[in-house]
């Protein structure tokens, strides 16, 4: 089973012009004979101005979500879709999952903001007054980021290699499609593969364990038309079948803006023995700080739809799920 999501946002009017984002979502299951099968898609479409959403429309419908219009595209969003559309979060329907991501697609559209209005103004960096700092590795209060910024009053140079391509010409069902990402525009591509243990002595063993392999990044366009990386991360996981606990995971930061960043990647080891239901909340509750990442926490909250995602494809009963 494999789910893909993409998330692009733009600013069609400039960087001090409202926010467009769209998002694609798709569930594809690859049947024993090698056949891919489409089992569900989600569409979102949303405006915000100011860290207000002004618009919203998806497909399928959710009429319930136009109660989310005016609010915050930041603090309380999460809350506001378990409250909304509560079905589709137990469900871990891929709709959700393009909404729960609109927080950290809010975050990294400053990143091309700040460049825009930078590259507006001479190209020199702009000041960042007031930064927060020990919300992450990459800006925890000693790391060579804040230091730079104590020093200069501006960020330091992200570390933003140009993008390799993600769709692979051999594999035309891999991804789903999206619209080529204007300058200046934003991107988060997510895929999650989730298995069952596939070695023929254990095909009848209803333990055998769920493997999962996944990954996302975070690239935006620059203004000379290249595409670059800011975040990229892997990920892989193995999760029990009696109340979905993560048995392993792993993770691996392929590319991230600061010398601190690959730091984070040990918190990843505390969401060991957590079920898969939990992690939504447990993980926003329990890794923050210096010595976490945001984005890296958005790949493992994600887990919590493997069960769902595997009951859709019928390689596991609703029941147990």
């Amino acid at each position: 089973m494999r789910r893909t999501t993409s998330l692009d946002l733009t600013r069609p009017h400039g960087p001090d012009g409202p926010l467009q984002v769209g998002g694609r979502a798709r569930d594809l299951h690859t049947d024993a004979a090698g056949a891919p099968h489409v089992i569900g898609s989600a569409l979102t479409s949303l405006t915000v101005e100011d860290g207000i959403v002004t618009a919203l429309s998806t497909y399928p419908r959710r009429p319930a979500l136009a109660q989310l219009v005016g609010r915050r595209a930041l603090v309380g969003w999460r809350t506001g879709l378990w409250r909304t559309i509560r079905e589709d979060v137990v469900s871990g329907s891929d709709l959700h999952q393009l909404l729960d991501d609109l927080p950290g697609g809010f975050v990294i559209s400053g990143f091309t903001r700040g460049r825009a209005l930078a590259l507006a103004s001479g190209g020199d960096p702009l000041p960042q007054p007031g930064r927060r700092l020990d919300v992450c590795a990459g800006w925890a209060s000693d790391s060579r980021a804040a230091r730079i910024l104590d020093q200069t009053g501006s960020a330091p140079r992200a570390v933003t290699p140009p993008a390799p391509p993600l769709r692979d010409e051999a594999d035309p069902h891999g991804w789903h499609t999206w619209p080529a990402t204007p300058i200046w525009g934003i991107s988060r591509r997510r895929r999650i593969d989730a298995w069952l243990d596939p070695h023929p002595e254990r095909l009848d063993d209803p333990q055998r364990p769920i493997h999962v392999d996944a990954m996302f990044r975070d690239s935006f366009v620059d203004h000379e038309g290249v595409e670059r990386v800011l975040h990229e991360y892997t990920l892989r996981a193995q999760v029990g079948r009696t109340a979905y606990p993560v048995l392993e995971v792993t993770t691996q930061g392929r590319v991230l803006p600061h010398r601190e960043c690959p730091v984070a990647a040990a918190s990843s080891q505390h969401v060991l023995g957590m079920p898969c239901d939990d992690l939504r909340d447990r993980v926003s509750t329990a890794l923050y700080g210096p010595g976490s990442c945001t984005h890296l926490n958005d790949g493992l909250r994600s887990l919590t739809d493997v069960p769902a995602m595997l009951v859709a494809a019928g390689l596991l009963a609703a029941e147990t799920a």
